[in-house]
């Protein structure tokens, strides 16, 4: 996943959100235009003539669409104009709506794609639509529930079959389809219906105000929504298992997956039929590496052209490569961040049930901030991240919506250690501590899940001497990316709630409303697609993330998500670890254009050359 650094105002998200939302509906999500002062009055013109009356033009055809290619009909150029790119991950599932891995997300922007994306500028821009729906162009209805996209004409999946809105209407009934496990439906549980009047217009009309509609079926770098070819789909049930979902060899975006053997290499190969015409590129060959060092090392060699997800603790090493080798370094509103499972087979209220209960001491909120307090992260980004980022003290780093009167809690060992005197967790010499939760002996002894990498790895084993200084035994458990990160039909422990305590990259934008914090979403047998893997079910903390979206004026939502902030802080119910910066590595024969961390590094992609 991906990282970010302070000083970065993510210029781009929030002016795109800022400029979001009229008072009543939605604005065109970039940058604001510079204020200019009124044209000075003038007078009237003299009245003239009419003109003479004029024949009626003739009536004209529209243009007709061309003929799409047929792709198993081309012949592979003699010398392709080709790249080979290192992957450390290897995507579970492809298409976006069911998976959370960055890698897959990665794969959508080379190859199926949405409505609207956002550009190295930080400026939401149409993809497949024709304009961005706002109150001036008449996309957004004055009460905000009325949505309508444009998509462009002559649009034309790989396979040559017509591009419309019945995928628009199509990729929402797949989500909400109760026979499918998407990984969220936030959002598209908040539309009530869909119409496509004719081919190219999708009306989307919402059950209540969605500030973020915007972010449905439109792609950014971490996240988003393809549209899905309701002419390959149509009529399947869980189609999270489907071998389109994991492998589409049918796409709209400018490559297509033409091979992919299993934990070796995959090959794309450019679409004709992408709307912009052929890539720079005819090809993509990637290889699956077991991990990022390896991937560094490939660069070095010279054996692929570019790598992504580089930490920062390497941006030394590239700087000892250069001129051969480039690091393309863009700051984000990712964080890395650990957190407790904070789950209940009780729920609350009968809401927010998990199937199995976190760990128990997780649920006094002296025993959170002492692992807050124990924990020495600016040392931490001082030894292992090289300086490079910052400590934040919420999960809205380097944006405007950021609470800005926080600071982050300190490295205090003395302080924790007393919190943990004060809940009941007492020292034996330099052993663990021990107490009792809910009338039961238990020892502060505990799992952290995490992936392979080995930043994770080595941050986790500086975190576990820090703990254990303080009488906590924090016990590293490192799970390969593609198990951590599955769904809760494939029994990932996230998902299932089978974890004590857990780490990773996350991001919450283009808009800081997201749906993990809330009761529903709880994964459970009843509800296995569920997006809280924090597994919290907090009444007070859901009643604030449901005021956020009562709102479509962004200094009320900020108010909102400023107080949001200072609960999660105030409780200790997460431990923001550091802002996350983009780093991806690339030889200098490769050209990738312009890129940011809110687009990605693979936002256009169609553009990348070879000098």
């Amino acid at each position: 996943m991906k990282r970010s650094q302070r000083y970065f105002l993510l210029a781009s998200a929030l002016v795109v959100i800022s400029l979001l939302i009229t008072a009543c509906g939605g604005a065109v999500p970039t940058a604001a235009p510079a204020p200019t002062e009124a044209p000075a009055a003038t007078e009237a013109p003299a009245p003239t003539e009419a003109p003479a009356a004029t024949a009626a033009p003739a009536v004209t055809e529209a243009p007709k669409c061309p003929e799409p290619v047929d792709m198993s009909k081309m012949t592979a150029p003699a010398s392709p104009k080709s790249i080979t790119a290192a992957w450390s991950q290897e995507p579970d599932n492809v298409v976006e709506p069911f998976s959370n891995m960055a890698f897959a997300l990665w794969m959508n922007q080379l190859t199926i794609i949405g409505l609207a994306k956002w550009d190295d500028k930080g400026n939401m821009i149409p993809d497949l639509a024709e304009e961005v729906p706002t109150v001036e162009n008449g996309g957004v209805s004055a009460d905000g529930l009325t949505i309508t996209w444009h998509l462009k004409k002559c649009l034309y999946w790989s396979d040559g079959q017509p591009i419309t809105s019945v995928d628009v209407k199509f990729t929402w009934q797949a989500i909400m389809d109760p026979g499918n496990a998407p990984v969220s439906r936030a959002g598209f549980d908040k539309i009530e219906s869909i119409d496509t009047p004719d081919e190219t217009t999708a009306v989307i009309k919402f059950k209540e105000l969605f500030p973020p509609w915007y972010t449905l079926f439109s792609i950014w770098g971490f996240g988003g929504n393809p549209l899905m070819p309701e002419h390959i789909l149509k009529g399947h049930t869980a189609i999270e298992k489907d071998p389109y979902i994991h492998q589409p060899n049918v796409g709209s975006g400018p490559f297509v997956i033409t091979e992919w053997v299993a934990g070796d290499h995959m090959t794309l190969t450019a679409n004709p039929n992408y709307y912009r015409g052929h890539a720079k590129l005819d090809q993509i060959q990637i290889k699956f590496v077991p991990d990022p060092e390896t991937a560094l090392a490939a660069l070095q060699a010279g054996d692929v052209d570019v790598a992504p997800d580089f930490a920062e603790s390497d941006i030394p090493t590239f700087a000892a490569l250069e001129p051969a080798v480039h690091l393309r370094a863009d700051p984000s509103g990712d964080f890395e961040h650990y957190f407790f499972n904070l789950g209940t087979v009780a729920g609350v209220d009968g809401k927010g049930k998990s199937d199995v209960d976190g760990f128990c001491p997780f649920k006094d909120v002296n025993v959170r901030k002492a692992i807050m307090l124990g924990i020495d992260r600016q040392t931490i980004v001082d030894l292992l991240l090289g300086g490079k980022t910052t400590v934040p003290a919420s999960l809205w780093p380097n944006s405007s919506w950021y609470n800005t009167s926080l600071t982050p809690y300190p490295y205090d060992p003395e302080q924790a250690k007393k919190l943990l005197d004060d809940a009941g967790y007492k020292a034996a010499g330099a052993g663990t501590r021990t107490g009792k939760c809910d009338g039961k002996n238990v020892k502060l002894s505990f799992s952290f899940e995490t992936t392979t990498k080995q930043l994770r790895k080595d941050i986790a084993v500086e975190v576990q001497k820090e703990l254990k200084d303080i009488g906590i035994e924090f016990k590293p458990v490192h799970t390969p990316a593609g198990t951590f990160f599955g769904s809760y039909s494939e029994g990932a422990n996230l998902a299932t709630g089978k974890y004590d305590m857990a780490g990773y990259t996350t991001g919450f934008y283009p808009d800081p409303w997201n749906d993990n914090f809330l009761c529903q979403n709880v994964p459970n047998k009843d509800n296995p697609v569920g997006t809280n893997n924090y597994h919290l079910c907090d009444p007070v903390l859901e009643k604030m993330f449901v005021d956020a979206n009562a709102s479509a004026d962004p200094a009320a939502r900020k108010v909102v998500f400023d107080t949001i902030q200072k609960y999660m802080y105030d409780n200790a119910l997460v431990v923001p670890m550091y802002a996350r910066l983009n780093l991806t590595g690339y030889v200098d024969r490769f050209d990738p254009g312009p890129t940011a961390g809110l687009s990605g590094f693979m936002w256009d992609s169609a553009s990348w050359d070879v000098k």
